[in-house]
């Protein structure tokens, strides 16, 4: 099974950063207890979901490791806002979208991004992930962090002509709770502290990386 020292530098090479970033992030989840621990060496712990998935949101919600902890229970907890593919359309908006292959159907029912984010790499754990993107023609995945204005979103296209992906197949938009932060947000205006916005996107090559590793 893979472990931690696996892990690393799987991620470092996918994304592709340097591997002892991404080596200086994963120790301060550890220390918090946010990853897997166990012993040395071959009595490691064996990595999960929900741990490759803590170290790439921290990785991509972040690039301070001081704020690596936070960020990530921060992104994880965001609840769903909507999610949008053919199942939950109008008749009348049918046509505007791809079918959702019906290997994707348990993940729309994630609750937050997090859990979608491990649900998608367990699926690409096993099988299930490419079992639905085979499904589709020209398979476009994108999960997407915005880090000033506390977004997230999980996309997938395809194709209909096989040229291009030009049409959706699912939408999940991930935000915080309408509390403090999330008034806070809507207060702001874009043009404070700066017009630029800090995104962060991955496709389906990373998470299918990440299932892969733990598959064995």
């Amino acid at each position: 099974m893979a472990k931690l020292s696996d892990l690393i530098p799987t991620l470092a090479q996918v994304l592709p950063m340097p591997e002892q970033t991404v080596a200086v992030i994963a120790r301060s989840l550890r220390q918090e207890r946010l990853l897997s621990t166990g012993g040395r060496g071959p009595g490691a712990a064996d990595m999960t979901p929900d741990d490759c998935a803590r170290l790439l949101l921290a990785i991509m919600a972040t690039d301070q490791v001081k704020d690596a902890v936070r960020a990530v229970q921060t992104f994880w907890a965001f609840p769903v806002e909507v999610v949008h593919c053919s199942t939950t359309a109008s008749e009348d908006e049918q046509d505007d979208w791809l079918p959702l292959p019906e290997a994707m159907h348990s993940l729309i029912g994630a609750k937050t991004f997090g859990e979608m984010l491990a649900g998608l790499i367990a699926a690409a754990r096993d099988g299930a992930l490419d079992a639905a993107l085979g499904g589709i023609a020209l398979p476009f995945m994108k999960i997407e962090v915005e880090r000033r204005f506390h977004t997230a979103s999980v996309t997938l296209a395809g194709s209909s002509d096989g040229l291009m992906p030009d049409r959706t197949v699912m939408i999940a938009s991930f935000a915080p709770p309408k509390g403090q932060l999330r008034k806070l947000m809507e207060a702001s205006g874009f043009h404070e502290g700066g017009d630029a916005m800090v995104s962060f996107a991955v496709s389906q090559r990373t998470i299918i990386a990440l299932g892969a590793l733990i598959r064995t």
